[in-house]
């Protein structure tokens, strides 16, 4: 360590030298008038040596003043004085020891001793203060940090005390709680914690208090407004670094509340979706745009397409339209009516579809619209009615086969009987009721057929007979609407019974005549045609054209189209707006 010797003019500083060298190898000795602030420079202790003289004092003082004006604060000085009216002078200016002298050397080599020693004292309270100051900066600008990244957060960062006292909290907590931070510092957690939640809590301080280093939780706190809103927190505890006791909690809690919500609602509407999945029929239900909110398994797997395919999608493009278009979509109250549709695997589906008009807002309105499959109650409601008209037909062919022989045979007795000798006009009435037993005649063969089985097997139909048939059947209710028209070719015998093909033919006839609009039968027109189609096909073409036609032939056509499926057939449909119904039943050739 340093020591600088300053001695006035008429001092003697050679015994002080002495005494320091022995303490201490770096000795300089400088005069008292040269001494200057950048003098103590490195300098630990500074010894001043003045004489008796008043004069010679005077250069001691102004050195000590140097010496204290140094920028480090100066060296620890010692003043040896003459007088004791000096030592006075001197502890004023602030000298950190004193002694007279000339006087007891081991006095002052004691006091040189402790003056090195508080030296080297203050050079560690120096560095120590330094370290500290570096902490408190360090600190200072953690602080600082911590603030500005919290107060620019969304997220909710805090401070607690052990005993979850708020002692920071940050502004994000307006947006998310409704308060104002310092509405809530100094309050305890628990304040507007959620009841059900405490337990929670409770268990992630009891991990941290266990040695956790983080421990994280999804709890509620109490809105100002009173709701609660869900957080998902994180809790970090700051811990003595000597006996690794909390002494705070730091937690940043991010609001979930949204995303709580929204699973929320995903699982209700997947439990409405479960209970309307549940319902055997088909359940849709349209917005006031006309398109599809809701859809239930049963809707989706009638059209062949999946929930997503028909979610969002227009209504009128996905569900059938009854026969005429469309009514009012919205109706006053609830309405029924029949619809078809081709379902995926190419069936035609005839359904009742039950509509109900749902007022969920002042203006905002739901169509629901529940389908239920009845094709097969219609086909055995046809089948039925049709079976009947055969039974009938039948029966009546029979009645009046036997009386008509009689009357043909008589009238053919009379013809005979008369001879030449009846007149023109016996001769012609004769005739025209010849003409008339005939055509009754061949009414009664056509009616027969509904009621015939095949003697072949597999059962065989010559098609060509059956649609004559057919035609002559239905000839009477044709002409109320229609001009028919039709082009029989022979074609090779097909698969079926004659009376299923038969019941199919004049069904399909009776609905293409009736899809027909009402008035001028000379401005509408059935058209009848039969050919080969190809080698191993026959095709029966049924059409209805005229002013104003629209489609609705093919509607219920379930009947027919599984009697010709049955046999092997099937029945393809043309329809458009304007110009009818074009129907054409496929049947193969008998093997």
């Amino acid at each position: 360590m340093k020591a600088l010797l300053v001695g006035s003019s008429k001092a003697d500083p050679q015994p002080i030298e002495r005494l320091l060298r022995d303490q201490c190898s770096d000795v300089t000795v400088v005069p008292a008038l040269e001494v200057a602030a950048a003098s103590s420079a490195g300098t630990g202790i500074a010894v001043l040596v003045s004489s008796e003289d008043e004069q010679d004092f005077a250069s001691i003082m102004a050195a000590c003043r140097a010496l204290r004006s140094a920028a480090d604060g100066g060296p620890v000085v010692l003043a040896l004085a003459a007088t004791p009216e000096h030592v006075e002078v001197l502890c004023d200016e602030g000298v950190d020891d004193f002694m007279l002298w000339p006087g007891n050397e081991s006095l002052f080599t004691s006091r040189v001793g402790l003056l090195f020693r508080r030296v080297a004292q203050r050079k560690k309270d120096a560095v120590r203060a330094a370290m500290l100051g570096d902490a408190l900066r360090h600190a200072e600008r953690s602080e600082q940090r911590f603030r500005h990244l919290a107060e620019s957060s969304t997220e909710i960062l805090a401070r607690f005390s052990p005993g979850g006292v708020r002692l920071y909290i940050s502004p994000a907590c307006r947006t998310v709680l409704g308060y104002e931070p310092d509405e809530l510092l100094g309050s305890s957690i628990l304040d507007i914690l959620h009841p059900s939640d405490v337990s929670k809590l409770l268990e992630a301080l009891g991990a941290l208090d266990a040695g956790a280093q983080v421990a994280g939780a999804i709890i509620r706190l109490q809105r100002k407004d009173g709701e609660y809103a869900w957080l998902e927190t994180i809790s970090r505890p700051v811990r003595d670094p000597r006996t690794d006791v909390i002494e705070e909690l730091v937690t940043v809690s991010r609001d979930i509340t949204q995303m709580i919500h929204a699973e929320q609602e995903k699982l209700e509407a997947e439990a409405r979706l479960a209970v309307i999945d549940a319902i055997p029929d088909p359940l849709s239900v349209e917005d006031d745009t006309g398109r599809i909110t809701i859809a239930n398994r049963a809707f989706c797997a009638l059209l062949g397409r999946s929930r997503e395919e028909v979610l969002g999608q227009s209504a009128d493009a996905l569900k059938p339209a009854p026969k005429g278009g469309r009514p009012d979509r919205w109706p006053q109250t609830g309405d029924e009516r029949e619809v078809t549709l081709t379902a995926p695997d190419g069936s035609r589906r005839v359904l009742a579809e039950k509509r109900a008009l749902l007022a969920v807002r002042k203006e905002e309105r739901l169509l629901v619209s529940v389908l239920r499959d009845i094709t097969e109650q219609r086909q055995r409601e046809a089948e039925a009615r049709l079976a009947t008209a055969a039974a009938l037909s039948a029966g009546v062919s029979h009645e009046i086969n036997n009386p008509l022989s009689y009357l043909i045979g008589n009238i053919k007795f009379v013809a005979e009987a008369l001879g030449a000798t009846k007149s023109a006009d016996v001769a012609k009435a004769l005739e025209e009721a010849a003409s008339g037993a005939k055509r009754i005649a061949t009414i009664v063969r056509d009616m027969r057929i509904l009621g015939e089985a095949s003697r072949g097997t597999p059962a065989r139909t010559n098609i060509k007979r059956v649609v004559e048939a057919a035609v002559l059947l239905t000839s009477g209710a044709i002409e109320t609407r229609a001009r028919l028209s039709s082009e029989v070719a022979d074609v090779p015998l097909v698969a079926g019974e004659p009376a299923r093909v038969a019941l199919a033919l004049v069904d399909v006839l009776l609905r293409t005549v009736r899809a027909l609009p009402e008035g001028d039968p000379k401005a509408n027109e059935v058209r009848v045609v039969l050919a080969p189609a190809g080698e191993d096909m026959v095709c029966l073409e049924v059409s209805g054209s005229g002013r104003g036609a629209e489609p609705g032939a093919e509607a219920g056509l379930s009947l027919s189209e599984s009697i010709v499926s049955a046999h092997g057939g099937r029945i393809d449909v043309e329809s458009a707006p304007g110009r009818g119904t074009r129907l054409r039943l496929m049947f193969p050739v008998a093997g």
